[in-house]
């Protein structure tokens, strides 16, 4: 049996994590991170999006906070649905 609120709580901080860390990545080595979605999309053609925006701290604290929620709602709602199929 899982327990919804501590999986949900320990898929947050994984999540928020790498939401950190991709984020490092696009500002250290952002053609590294296009090769990757484009490995990623095999018909897309990334090359068209491609721009390295400058660091926004507003946009990045908001895609964080929204990322980490959505995690969480989705972390609770897993285990609640494991436990409930699990019987």
């Amino acid at each position: 049996m899982l327990k919804p609120t501590p999986f949900a709580n320990a898929l947050t901080v994984v999540s928020v994590g790498l939401y950190v860390g991709c984020r490092i990545l696009t500002l250290i080595v952002p053609d590294f991170l296009f090769a990757v979605g484009q490995s990623w999309f095999h018909t897309f053609n990334l090359n068209a999006v491609k721009t390295v925006p400058a660091f926004d701290l507003g946009t990045f604290l908001l895609g964080g906070i929204t990322f980490g929620a959505l995690a969480w709602v989705t972390g609770w709602a897993f285990a609640y649905i494991y436990n409930r199929l699990a019987k």
